[in-house]
C-alpha cells in the first residue's frame, strides 16, 4: 500500500513539475519580447556613438530585435501546436 502512495505522489508531482516548466516557458517568451528590442536597441546605440550616426543604427536593431522575437515566438507556438495535434485523441 505504500508503494502505492508514493508512486501516485510521484506522478502527481512530475505533472505539477511539468506545468510549472511549461508557465515557465510561456513567461519568457513575455520577457524575450520585451528584452530584445531593448537590448538589440542598446547594442544599436553603442555603435551609433562609435560611428556618430546616432538615431539609425539603434532603430533599425532595436526592430530587428523586435521581428526576431516576434518570429522566433510565433515559430514555437507554432511547432508546440502541432506537437499539440499530433498527440489528441482525435488523431485515432
Amino acid at each position: 500500500m505504500a508503494d502505492r502512495d508514493e508512486r501516485q505522489v510521484t506522478l502527481v508531482d512530475v505533472s505539477q513539475r511539468r506545468e510549472v516548466s511549461q508557465q515557465m516557458y510561456r513567461q519568457a517568451g513575455g520577457w524575450e519580447l520585451a528584452l530584445s528590442p531593448v537590448l538589440f536597441a542598446l547594442i544599436g546605440y553603442g555603435l551609433d556613438r562609435l560611428f556618430g550616426t546616432v538615431p539609425v543604427i539603434t532603430i533599425v536593431f532595436a526592430v530587428l530585435g523586435l521581428v526576431g522575437a516576434v518570429v522566433r515566438l510565433y515559430y514555437g507556438y507554432d511547432a508546440e501546436m502541432k506537437a499539440h495535434e499530433e498527440s489528441g485523441s482525435w488523431r485515432r
